[in-house]
């Protein structure tokens, strides 16, 4: 059979068109194995950040947990660690375990949880902690810090442009789990069964709803007025500061512009509430010790007394100081204020009041029903008492607590703290870890 011009021309079309199908299909099929693969590779990250996270938490409580001294402060810290390392276990369940090297991280998270159930139930049935629980604690210590690490890198990695759809991402040591005393398992309750309560922590509504008394007691004034103080605080004339918009939070304010600073008053009793200037800082040229005296001088200038420098960061060229309120020697640390300098040129770059108006009033004196050495009885045995301070800490339902804050150093790790004893009671309230920076001192 002889084909037509006209049927090879229609064969040939359809061939064409068949092959262009095929063609298509297999694009559409490379999009979505792409597209898969994206997904895959976001998941992916998003379940190592949060294994890196709780790593870091679990590295936290399991330091807290050392340096505690506190029945309610330790079974508070193990109820919490083992949240975390089941958080932590849920995040590695969902990387490609073999692949990434992360079956000691899962063992590891594994016995820190069932160690963490272990000194709840003994801590809740009124046992305290041995001195061989102790160094159990401070073996998992060690892991967490190792394991914490290598979180840390992969995140870098990964952030860097490494894949872990292609194997780019992978723990790089790996870290031999000892198998620690598993017979507390048996008998621990699990904490699943804990009771539900009702959560008065520092976003509850009665915190965010709270409202300051010295700026809601004091007069209204107009925005004019309120411009005034704002060109007195950026050190120019009235003229070159522009209205911009109110501000309706918690703390009303006239908000203005000047250059490129914005500034913003709060509309009763014209308090300057936030300072924030856009441009950068370049270079230094000036010692974070000025940038410290330059702060604690402005707030002075501004109105604000009796502040005293707590700790400092310094983050591209910019020095950011935090201070507290001093009442007769008495730090309170529920009205700070935030205060950054460039390194550049010693011009003041942000302020942040909203804790301290928030907070302020006139407190009672300190009057404590226990002594300095008393309060240092309360402490762990393995802390080392570098320091003492009076002080008024916030506690998460609001209240404030006087306390003794004892400057600490762990005979564990080496690593500093600070540790608060209740005046009145002697219990311990709160610890903090001191990290110790290039750019200055931090707490967590």
């Amino acid at each position: 059979m002889t084909l037509t011009r006209r049927t090879m021309i229609r064969l040939a079309s359809f061939g064409i068109a068949f092959a262009a199908i095929l063609i298509a299909l297999a694009i559409i099929s490379t999009n979505h194995m792409r597209n898969y693969k994206t997904q895959l590779e976001a998941s992916y990250q998003q379940s190592l950040g949060e294994l890196s996270g709780c790593l870091e938490v679990v590295n936290t409580d399991l330091t807290k947990t050392l340096y505690s001294n506190s029945s309610k402060e330790l079974y508070a810290l193990s109820r919490d660690l083992y949240a975390q390392c089941q958080t932590a276990k849920n995040a590695v369940s969902r990387l490609p375990i073999n692949q990434m090297k992360l079956g000691n991280v899962y063992k590891f998270l594994s016995q820190a949880s069932d160690y963490a159930q272990f000194i709840g139930s003994r801590i809740e049935s009124g046992k305290t902690i041995t001195e061989k629980q102790h160094e159990t604690l401070s073996t998992l210590l060690t892991y967490a810090e190792k394991f914490s690490d290598a979180a840390d890198d992969m995140v870098t990695l990964s952030q860097s442009g490494a894949k872990i759809t292609e194997g780019g991402v992978k723990n790089g040591e790996f870290i031999s789990t000892k198998v620690l005393d598993t017979s507390f398992s048996e008998g621990a309750k699990a904490f699943e069964s804990f009771p539900t309560l009702l959560y008065d922590g520092p976003f509850a509504d009665q915190v965010l709803n709270k409202k300051s008394k010295l700026v809601t007691n004091s007069d209204v004034l107009t925005r004019d007025e309120c411009r005034d103080i704002a060109a007195h605080a950026l050190d120019v004339s009235s003229k070159r500061v522009v209205y911009a918009e109110d501000d309706q939070s918690k703390l009303p304010c006239y908000t203005f512009k000047c250059g490129r600073y914005t500034i913003s008053v709060t509309k009763q009793g014209g308090y300057v509430k936030s300072i924030l200037y856009s441009g950068a800082s370049t270079s230094t040229a000036i010692t974070e010790k000025n940038a410290k005296n330059l702060a604690a001088r402005y707030l002075k200038e501004l109105g604000f007394d009796n502040m005293k420098e707590s700790y400092y960061s310094t983050q591209n060229n910019v020095c950011t100081v935090n201070f507290a309120y001093s009442q007769n020697g008495m730090y309170c640390y529920a009205d700070l204020i935030k205060c950054g300098v460039a390194l550049d040129s010693g011009r003041i770059v942000s302020l942040d009041t909203a804790t301290y108006l928030t907070n302020h009033i006139p407190r009672n004196p300190f009057s404590p029903a226990i002594s300095p050495a008393d309060a240092e009885k309360k402490l762990s045995p393995y802390l080392t008492v570098n320091g003492t301070k009076e002080c008024i800490i916030p506690k998460e339902n609001g209240k404030e607590v006087q306390c003794y804050e004892f400057s600490c150093t762990s005979r564990d790790t080496g690593e500093d703290a600070l540790v608060y004893i209740n005046a009145k009671t002697g219990a311990e309230e709160d610890i903090m870890l001191l990290l110790y920076t290039d750019g200055g001192t931090l707490v967590k």
